[in-house]
């Protein structure tokens, strides 16, 4: 739940024109920001996304104070604190490698954050048995970092970072060094101790479904800029550009010129023959050149046969990816268009389409859509 005051949610930190350039006044200056603005609200499981080098994390060591802005401003919870240094913002970070101490044990790398701040051994004692506990290690209190497995060790720094009970925790791709297995059961984890706590996490990824499958919002990042800010399924499903588009997910694009349009419907042509439509989003007129796209998952394919729907159009298959639950099927479409679709294994574990063959394609108007840039 998200903290509200008077039914208005409670802004933990918010991003004020924020621009971030390093080697300033040399012949080689790098922009890492470019006047990015973003609201982050209390008890939220905020995520940016990006490729490398989009600055999600620049962003993230901002707000933790390793680095200095360049412009704009930074609030926490109303109060400015680009000026602080990191020791005296209330937020705590959890590094990709983990940093434990490996000369301490478990107890004694949560405990150590809390002794730095003076805390009474009583309160330190009770404080490293909750947090531990909270992260399912209480029983391996006495181990060293060594003597853990990677995803054991995630957990004690996680138990570290959350010992001093900070407003907000600010987490660098903590999964990446991790197995595929134990990522996804570490991603359910994250999600239900940010639930547990109450604090807001800052999630920084570069795993599109790490992203879709953990956050309240994301932040998809490019360039120094943010691209779309918004739930998962706005993200996935209503991409603002083609990057977003095609940085989320698998998606087939579709470069077309309207020839027509209705009320409720755009009718786009591909080639001399190619007629696609798709809903009517406004603000276009006859002649201009746009992007349609289309999610694998949404597309039908079927044996071509007499029976096929007046919704399918023939196609020929020219590639198979076998991923074992799925299968991602290249099929030709004619006229230079080639889509990816998508389609599960038989009950026999076959696969129901062969290279080559002659399919039928379907996909439904609505599940088109047209790019708004």
């Amino acid at each position: 739940m998200i903290t509200c005051n008077g039914g208005k949610m409670t802004t933990a930190i918010d991003i004020r024109g924020v621009t971030k350039t390093y080697n300033p006044g040399s012949n080689r200056p790098v922009k890492a920001l470019d006047n990015v603005s973003l609201a982050i609200n209390d008890n939220e499981f905020f995520t940016l996304l990006g490729p490398s080098g989009c600055g999600k994390t620049t962003l993230l060591r901002l707000i933790a104070g390793f680095e200095q802005v360049s412009g704009g401003e930074i609030m926490l919870f109303d109060d400015e604190i680009e000026n602080l240094e990191p020791n005296q913002r209330p937020v705590n970070t959890v590094f990709q490698h983990y940093a434990l101490f490996p000369h301490m044990t478990v107890a004694a790398n949560v405990a150590f954050g809390l002794e730095r701040l003076k805390k009474p051994r009583s309160e330190i004692e009770a404080t490293v048995e909750r947090v531990l506990t909270l992260v399912k290690m209480k029983h391996l209190g006495d181990r060293r970092p060594n003597q853990l497995s990677g995803g054991q060790q995630q957990r004690v720094a996680l138990a570290r970072a959350l010992a001093p009970s900070p407003k907000v925790l600010l987490l660098d791709e903590p999964l990446s060094a991790l197995d595929l297995k134990l990522r996804q059961a570490m991603r359910e984890e994250l999600k239900q101790l940010q639930k547990e706590t109450g604090i807001t996490f800052v999630f920084v990824t570069h795993d599109q479904e790490e992203a879709l499958a953990m956050s309240d919002r994301i932040a998809v990042m490019s360039d120094g800029e943010v691209q779309q800010i918004g739930g998962p399924t706005d993200i996935y499903e209503h991409p603002v550009n083609r990057f977003v588009a095609d940085f989320i997910g698998d998606t087939n694009f579709l470069d077309c010129e309207i020839v027509s349009i209705r009320d409720d419907l755009v009718t786009c042509r591909i080639g001399r023959e190619n007629l696609f439509e798709v809903e009517n989003t406004g603000g276009h007129t006859v002649g201009d050149q746009v992007t349609l796209f289309l999610r694998p998952e949404k597309i039908s394919l079927s044996a071509l046969d007499t029976k096929n729907g007046p919704d399918t159009r023939p196609g020929k298959v020219a590639n198979i990816v076998y991923l074992g639950n799925q299968t991602a099927y290249t099929v030709d479409m004619g006229d230079g268009i080639e889509l990816v679709a998508q389609a599960r294994p038989r009950e026999d574990g076959k696969l129901p389409f062969a290279f080559g063959e002659q399919v039928a394609v379907g996909f439904s108007t609505r599940a088109l859509r047209m790019l708004a840039q």
